[in-house]
Protein backbone atom coordinates (compact mmCIF):
# COMPACT_ATOMS: atom_id res chain seq x y z
CA UNK A 1 0.00 0.00 0.00
CA UNK A 2 1.26 3.28 -0.93
CA UNK A 3 1.76 6.26 1.51
CA UNK A 4 -0.31 8.83 1.54
CA UNK A 5 -1.64 11.82 3.53
CA UNK A 6 -4.87 14.00 3.77
CA UNK A 7 -3.69 17.71 3.66
CA UNK A 8 -5.70 21.06 3.48
CA UNK A 9 -5.63 22.60 0.38
CA UNK A 10 -4.00 25.64 2.45
CA UNK A 11 -0.99 23.67 3.28
CA UNK A 12 -0.47 22.68 -0.45
CA UNK A 13 2.71 24.08 -2.54
CA UNK A 14 1.61 25.58 -5.85
CA UNK A 15 2.06 22.70 -8.05
CA UNK A 16 -0.02 20.66 -6.08
CA UNK A 17 -2.87 23.72 -5.61
CA UNK A 18 -3.13 23.19 -9.35
CA UNK A 19 -3.19 19.46 -9.57
CA UNK A 20 -6.31 19.91 -7.02
CA UNK A 21 -7.99 22.66 -9.71
CA UNK A 22 -7.41 20.11 -12.05
CA UNK A 23 -9.16 17.58 -10.70
CA UNK A 24 -11.96 19.70 -9.53
CA UNK A 25 -12.11 21.08 -13.33
CA UNK A 26 -12.13 17.41 -14.72
CA UNK A 27 -14.57 16.19 -12.06
CA UNK A 28 -16.87 19.64 -12.11
CA UNK A 29 -16.21 21.25 -15.09
CA UNK A 30 -18.82 20.05 -17.21
CA UNK A 31 -21.37 21.63 -14.74
CA UNK A 32 -20.37 25.00 -15.04
CA UNK A 33 -22.38 26.01 -18.41
CA UNK A 34 -21.63 29.87 -17.67
CA UNK A 35 -18.40 28.99 -19.23
CA UNK A 36 -16.38 26.23 -20.65
CA UNK A 37 -13.00 27.65 -20.58
CA UNK A 38 -10.63 25.92 -18.59
CA UNK A 39 -8.33 28.88 -17.73
CA UNK A 40 -11.52 30.93 -17.00
CA UNK A 41 -12.97 28.24 -14.72
CA UNK A 42 -9.55 27.64 -12.92
CA UNK A 43 -9.16 31.76 -11.73
CA UNK A 44 -12.74 31.21 -10.80
CA UNK A 45 -12.67 28.38 -8.63
CA UNK A 46 -8.52 28.73 -7.22
CA UNK A 47 -9.76 32.51 -5.26
CA UNK A 48 -13.20 30.27 -3.97
CA UNK A 49 -11.84 27.12 -2.65
CA UNK A 50 -11.40 27.62 1.65
CA UNK A 51 -8.11 26.34 2.38
CA UNK A 52 -9.55 24.76 5.25
CA UNK A 53 -12.35 22.78 3.95
CA UNK A 54 -10.88 21.85 0.75
CA UNK A 55 -9.06 18.51 1.97
CA UNK A 56 -6.56 17.06 -0.83
CA UNK A 57 -5.43 13.15 -0.91
CA UNK A 58 -1.39 13.37 -1.71
CA UNK A 59 0.64 10.55 -2.48
CA UNK A 60 4.07 10.84 -3.69
CA UNK A 61 3.66 14.45 -3.70
CA UNK A 62 0.89 14.42 -6.10
CA UNK A 63 -2.88 15.23 -5.29
CA UNK A 64 -4.52 12.17 -6.59
CA UNK A 65 -7.99 13.55 -5.40
CA UNK A 66 -9.83 16.35 -3.48
CA UNK A 67 -12.93 16.62 -1.07
CA UNK A 68 -14.88 19.90 0.20
CA UNK A 69 -16.71 19.74 3.23
CA UNK A 70 -19.54 21.66 4.17
CA UNK A 71 -20.97 22.01 7.66
CA UNK A 72 -24.28 24.18 8.95
CA UNK A 73 -21.96 27.50 8.79
CA UNK A 74 -18.90 27.33 6.22
CA UNK A 75 -19.03 25.60 2.92
CA UNK A 76 -15.86 25.05 0.85
CA UNK A 77 -16.17 27.58 -1.97
CA UNK A 78 -17.08 31.07 -2.19
CA UNK A 79 -17.14 33.84 -5.32
CA UNK A 80 -15.48 36.91 -5.19
CA UNK A 81 -17.44 39.41 -6.58
CA UNK A 82 -14.69 41.07 -8.38
CA UNK A 83 -13.45 38.80 -10.00
CA UNK A 84 -16.38 37.22 -11.20
CA UNK A 85 -17.48 40.88 -12.52
CA UNK A 86 -13.42 40.90 -14.53
CA UNK A 87 -13.75 37.49 -15.87
CA UNK A 88 -17.48 37.89 -17.23
CA UNK A 89 -18.15 41.52 -17.22
CA UNK A 90 -19.97 43.53 -14.60
CA UNK A 91 -23.52 42.23 -15.50
CA UNK A 92 -23.04 38.76 -15.99
CA UNK A 93 -20.03 38.64 -13.52
CA UNK A 94 -22.55 39.99 -10.79
CA UNK A 95 -25.48 37.74 -11.69
CA UNK A 96 -23.09 34.76 -11.47
CA UNK A 97 -21.34 35.71 -8.08
CA UNK A 98 -25.10 35.96 -6.68
CA UNK A 99 -26.09 32.72 -7.97
CA UNK A 100 -23.12 31.14 -7.49
CA UNK A 101 -22.52 32.03 -3.99
CA UNK A 102 -26.26 31.57 -3.31
CA UNK A 103 -25.99 27.75 -4.38
CA UNK A 104 -22.54 27.49 -2.61
CA UNK A 105 -22.49 29.50 0.58
CA UNK A 106 -26.67 28.23 1.70
CA UNK A 107 -26.15 25.74 4.90
CA UNK A 108 -26.75 22.49 3.53
CA UNK A 109 -27.20 20.82 6.95
CA UNK A 110 -28.72 21.96 9.91
CA UNK A 111 -27.13 20.43 13.11
CA UNK A 112 -23.68 21.40 14.46
CA UNK A 113 -22.84 18.13 15.07
CA UNK A 114 -23.48 17.09 10.77
CA UNK A 115 -21.19 16.98 8.01
CA UNK A 116 -21.79 17.71 3.93
CA UNK A 117 -19.86 15.97 1.44
CA UNK A 118 -19.68 18.86 -0.75
CA UNK A 119 -17.31 18.11 -3.55
CA UNK A 120 -15.16 14.36 -3.59
CA UNK A 121 -13.21 14.23 -6.74
CA UNK A 122 -10.80 11.73 -8.07
CA UNK A 123 -8.24 12.09 -10.63
CA UNK A 124 -8.90 9.61 -13.71
CA UNK A 125 -6.11 7.53 -13.86
CA UNK A 126 -6.14 6.68 -10.39
CA UNK A 127 -10.09 6.30 -10.23
CA UNK A 128 -10.66 2.56 -8.81
CA UNK A 129 -7.95 2.59 -6.49
CA UNK A 130 -9.29 3.46 -3.20
CA UNK A 131 -8.94 7.52 -2.79
CA UNK A 132 -12.51 8.49 -2.39
CA UNK A 133 -12.69 5.81 0.34
CA UNK A 134 -9.67 7.08 2.14
CA UNK A 135 -11.08 10.27 1.60
CA UNK A 136 -14.17 9.66 3.30
CA UNK A 137 -12.86 7.42 5.95
CA UNK A 138 -10.90 10.23 7.14
CA UNK A 139 -14.38 12.81 7.22
CA UNK A 140 -16.23 9.95 9.03
CA UNK A 141 -13.27 10.26 11.59
CA UNK A 142 -13.88 13.65 12.30
CA UNK A 143 -14.97 13.83 16.13
CA UNK A 144 -16.56 16.52 15.90
CA UNK A 145 -19.49 15.04 13.70
CA UNK A 146 -22.12 12.91 14.58
CA UNK A 147 -24.36 12.68 10.96
CA UNK A 148 -22.59 12.53 7.33
CA UNK A 149 -24.77 13.66 4.12
CA UNK A 150 -23.59 13.27 0.74
CA UNK A 151 -25.32 13.69 -2.57
CA UNK A 152 -24.65 11.79 -6.05
CA UNK A 153 -26.03 11.66 -9.59
CA UNK A 154 -28.31 8.88 -10.56
CA UNK A 155 -26.16 8.41 -13.75
CA UNK A 156 -23.11 8.19 -11.10
CA UNK A 157 -23.89 4.19 -10.12
CA UNK A 158 -20.11 3.73 -9.15
CA UNK A 159 -20.58 6.36 -7.18
CA UNK A 160 -24.05 5.28 -5.42
CA UNK A 161 -22.53 1.95 -5.09
CA UNK A 162 -19.17 2.65 -3.26
CA UNK A 163 -21.16 5.02 -0.91
CA UNK A 164 -23.17 2.06 0.22
CA UNK A 165 -20.78 -0.10 0.47
CA UNK A 166 -19.55 2.33 3.21
CA UNK A 167 -22.64 2.76 5.01
CA UNK A 168 -24.61 5.59 3.70
CA UNK A 169 -28.06 4.93 2.77
CA UNK A 170 -30.59 7.25 0.39
CA UNK A 171 -32.97 9.36 2.25
CA UNK A 172 -34.45 11.13 -0.98
CA UNK A 173 -34.61 11.53 -4.87
CA UNK A 174 -35.04 14.81 -6.18
CA UNK A 175 -36.69 13.07 -9.57
CA UNK A 176 -37.57 16.68 -11.01
CA UNK A 177 -34.47 18.53 -10.31
CA UNK A 178 -33.39 21.26 -12.75
CA UNK A 179 -29.98 19.09 -12.67
CA UNK A 180 -31.24 16.21 -15.20
CA UNK A 181 -30.90 18.80 -18.21
CA UNK A 182 -27.15 18.34 -17.63
CA UNK A 183 -27.03 15.11 -18.67
CA UNK A 184 -25.95 13.25 -14.98
CA UNK A 185 -29.29 11.92 -14.21
CA UNK A 186 -31.34 13.64 -11.04
CA UNK A 187 -29.72 13.82 -7.33
CA UNK A 188 -29.47 11.34 -4.84
CA UNK A 189 -29.23 12.62 -1.47
CA UNK A 190 -27.66 10.02 1.35
CA UNK A 191 -26.59 9.96 5.05
CA UNK A 192 -24.42 8.23 7.31
CA UNK A 193 -24.74 8.05 11.06
CA UNK A 194 -21.19 8.45 12.03
CA UNK A 195 -19.48 6.83 15.44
Amino acid sequence: MQEYSIAEYGSLNTEQKEQAMEIFIEGFGHMMTFSKDKDVLKALFKSGFDDSLFLCYVEKEKVLGIMGLGTNRLRPLKFDYDLCVSLFGKRKGAILCKQMNAIFQTPVVKGDRELYIDILATVSHARGKGIATRLLTYAFGLQEYELCYIEVFSKNKTAARLYEKLGFTVYKKEIFSPMCFIGSGYPILMRKELN
